[in-house]
This record gives structure tokens, C-alpha cells and sequence, in this order.
């Protein structure tokens, strides 16, 4: 496995699917394409590039419980970390770890929650 085979697509599962389509689109630009009738439940699949193919995929779960503590989290690469932070909060998110310098030359690293308490990382290179 080469190291750019390493993520081939990641999920976000909510409760409120209108509610975070429009977060994402608010903070991300993130445009969508629905799966119709998907076995289980809402599903669309996440467009983050310009003309690019999906790259993730925002799924409705009933069954999802409050999440609690820590979770997996990806991390996405922005230009502008504070920018999007402030995006976040004005979107309706929650800055949980703020912007801080990674060490060795890597960047910077932030962590926020999502309306529904998802962490989402983001991540500026050097």
C-alpha cells in the first residue's frame, strides 16, 4: 500500500442532515451529491474540490448516540486556520482545541465540534 492509498474516503454520520449539509457548506464550501434511496437512510456524498470526484460522505443515523468524550478525527487541509475557526463559530460550532503549533516544522493544528458534537480536525502545512 503506497502512503497515498492510506485514506480513500471518510463519513461524517449526523442526526440532522439538512442541518449539517448547511454547516459544512457554510464553513467548507462543500457541495453534495445525494444517493437516492440509500438502504439505510439519507446519504450524500461530499464534493469538497472544484470539479473534483466525492471524497467522503454525509450520512444520516438514527441509531447515532450523543457522541461523548474523544473520536476519530480527520483532519482537513485549510489555507486559513483562523479563518475557518471563526467560519466555525459563526456556523454554529465550537472551537475544541484551538490553533497551536505542531512542533518540527509542520504547521499548525486546530480541532472544532460540529453542531452535532463531531470533532473535525483541521490542519495548515508549513
Amino acid at each position: 500500500m503506497s502512503l497515498s492509498d492510506a485514506v480513500a474516503w471518510f463519513e461524517i454520520h449526523v442526526n440532522d442532515i439538512g442541518r449539517m449539509r448547511t454547516f459544512y457548506t457554510e464553513v467548507f464550501g462543500w457541495t453534495y451529491e445525494e444517493i437516492p434511496e440509500f438502504p439505510l437512510g439519507a446519504y450524500f456524498m461530499i464534493v469538497t474540490g472544484a470539479g473534483g470526484p466525492p471524497v467522503g460522505g454525509l450520512a444520516q443515523s438514527a441509531r447515532r448516540p450523543s457522541p461523548t468524550g474523544e473520536s476519530t478525527v480527520v483532519y482537513l487541509l485549510v489555507d486559513d486556520i483562523d479563518g475557518t475557526l471563526d467560519a466555525v463559530l459563526k456556523a454554529g460550532g465550537k472551537v475544541d482545541r484551538p490553533k497551536m503549533d505542531i512542533g518540527g516544522n509542520h504547521g499548525h493544528c486546530a480541532v472544532f465540534r460540529d453542531p452535532e458534537g463531531n470533532h473535525v480536525g483541521l490542519w495548515a502545512g508549513r
